[in-house]
Formats: structure tokens, sequence, C-alpha cells
């Protein structure tokens, strides 16, 4: 891999990782031990949904295609000791992470919970109440910190890896068209998401077939996908809003903008950094905190939500100036966390973050 296509991807996946704190930013509904708190529909709930159900949603899709890419390039022939020699580097760079913060996810919440002032945030049953069982589910299957599906789902794929290379190497686009099929259906495999499986499946057909992605141009054209992602997310903004009851047209507004989206973003980069060496930015530094920033964000980002409107109470304006203002905090602050952490706990912050 050349340092332009390296450097583009920590760049794009800092991006699409910004977007995820904005995806979770979403709070036109808010639980607290008192009951749920709902906003009304307005110019905050069609911004919210412009946002968090629509600009957004090419991110996590994004992320499974530069994951499927990455893992199987170095694959040659599909051997056995090839795998073995991904598992056990998985095995360091994101099982263990996993696991380390699942465990973290309890520990914090059991301490919050135990605190008279944080316990009436919480709505679900209290950490102490949990069976054995429900606690080895928490932390093996359904972490706290929710936004772990993504990982445990990589972990899945992973260890499907051998049986996907060889049918993607048999069946070529076939395979990943019958994928499609399924995301766009929303067929449900139980294990994992029908959005991992597809979005992983394209990354590993890029690497399987040897597609460089660097010989993908889209200049003249670039501009038209721009509008059309736009008008995709707009069109399907205003249908929510009308309550529009076509639930079939409404999902395939949002599954073509995020077709359209990952397109625009991925040659957006092209465009505006075609000239620029954007590891002799001061913004390169940033980089390399998108995995803490992924794993640390939830339940940060709730916790300030949640705060902020008790502070300021509920009402259209409070929800949309929390729903920027939140995930701007929540990013600053795990930046800087995790900066210290990396600079005064090296150790700690390597075993946390898989070596990143």
């Amino acid at each position: 891999m050349n340092k332009y296509l390296s450097d583009k991807l920590k760049a794009i996946s800092f991006i699409l990782m910004g977007m995820v704190v904005f995806l979770h930013s979403y709070n036109l509904e808010v639980k607290f031990k008192s009951g749920t708190e709902l906003i009304k529909n307005g110019y905050n709930s069609f911004i919210q949904d412009f946002f968090s159900q629509g600009l957004t949603r090419i991110a996590v899709p994004l992320f499974f295609i530069i994951s499927g890419y990455l893992f199987f390039r170095t694959i040659k022939n599909g051997s056995f000791p090839e795998f073995f020699s991904k598992y056990r580097k998985r095995s360091k760079t994101l099982v263990l992470p996993y696991l380390l913060w699942s465990i973290y996810g309890i520990l914090l919440y059991l301490i919050l919970q135990s605190v008279p002032f944080s316990k009436p945030f919480f709505t679900n049953k209290l950490i102490v109440e949990y069976s054995a069982s429900q606690l080895l589910s928490t932390i093996f299957i359904n972490p706290i910190t929710y936004q772990l599906w993504f990982v445990r789902d990589l972990i899945v794929l992973f260890v499907l890896s051998p049986i996907l290379y060889w049918i993607i190497k048999c069946f070529n686009l076939y395979i990943v068209f019958i994928f499609f099929i399924f995301w766009i259906c929303n067929f449900n495999y139980f294990i994992f998401s029908n959005e991992s499986l597809f979005f992983f499946a394209l990354g590993g057909l890029f690497s399987i077939k040897n597609v460089n992605p660097q010989k993908l141009k889209l200049t003249k054209q670039y501009l038209n996908f721009m509008i059309i992602w736009f008008a995709l997310i707009i069109i399907k903004t205003v249908l929510i809003y009308i309550n529009f009851e076509n639930e079939w047209l409404i999902l395939i507004l949002h599954k073509s903008s995020i077709l359209i989206g990952i397109i625009s973003i991925w040659f957006l980069y092209d465009i505006v950094f075609k000239r620029i060496d954007i590891s002799k930015t001061k913004f390169y530094l940033l980089f390399q905190f998108t995995f803490f920033l992924y794993a640390f964000h939830e339940p940060v980002l709730t916790i300030f939500t949640k705060a902020f409107y008790r502070i300021f109470g509920q009402s259209e304006l409070s929800s949309f100036l929390i729903y920027f203002c939140a995930p701007i905090i929540t990013i600053s602050v795990s930046i800087l966390i995790g900066y210290l952490a990396k600079k005064m706990l090296p150790k700690y912050y390597y075993l946390m973050t898989g070596g990143r």
C-alpha cells in the first residue's frame, strides 16, 4: 500500500468516526428514570434526521468496506497459515480491545449506578442485579458500550473469512450481489448484521480481485454524485417529516443514499487533498485517536446529552443545541483523554487500542 492510500484511509476513518459520534447524538427521544422525553417535530427534528438518519449513515458501511479490503489484501492463496496469521494478529488488535472495553463499560456503569446523583439517569436493570448468564452475555455478546457491535460483527466475519474468501473467489460479484439483495431487504442473519456482511464482502472483493482503489477515478461526474446524494437524503427526510406511509420507498431512498454517499466521500478526499500531503498538516496527529474515540465516545456522549437536558430543560431549541454541542465536546474530551492516556499509560493504551 502506498503512502497516499495509507494517509487517505487514516483521514477518511477519522472523518467517519466523527460522523458516528453525530449519528449517536440523535436526541429526539431521551430516556430517564422518570420517563422518556420526546421532542416534537420541527426544524430540530428535520435537521437531526437529515444528519443522523441520512448524511452520517455512510460511516459504518464504509468502515466495513475498508475492513474487508485491508483484511483480504495480504491473502494470496487462502491457505491455513495465512488465515492463522490473521487470527493471531486480530486477537490482539480486536478481540482483546473488545473484551477490555466491554468490561470497562460494565465497571463504569456499576460505579455511576452507585452514585446518588447519576443513578436516576439509568433506565435499565442495575449491574448489581445481573445474573451470571446476563453478565457473560453483556461482556461477550451485547456490550453496554453498544458501539462495540461493530467490532463484534468484525470478529465473527474474521472467523468466517476462509469461507467468505473462497465463495467470493469462486462466485465473484454474483455472491456479493446476493449479499446486496439481503441488505436491501434487511434480511436478518442473527449472528451479524446484513450491513456488515455485504460491505465487508464488497471490500474483500476489491482485494481478492486485485482492484487498486487509486485507479478508480471520478472527476467530471463527482458533482453529480454529490447532488444526487444530498437530494436523496433531503427527499427521504421530508417524507419522514410528513409521516409518509410507504416504508419501502423510504427504505430504497435510504439505501441508495448510502451507496451514492460512499462514492461521494471516497472521491471527495482525492479532490480536496490531491495536491496536499496530509501527513504534514496539523490534523494528521488526530488520526491516531480514531479507535480510542470509537471505543470511548459512549457512554460519554449519552452522559453529556442527559446532563445538558437536566440543565437546560426539554425544548426544541435545547435539543437542537445539545445535538451539536454534545458531540463536539465528546470528541474533544475523548481525544484529550486519549492523548493523556497514551502519554502517561502507554502500555494500557496499547492494550485498549490494539496497538493503534
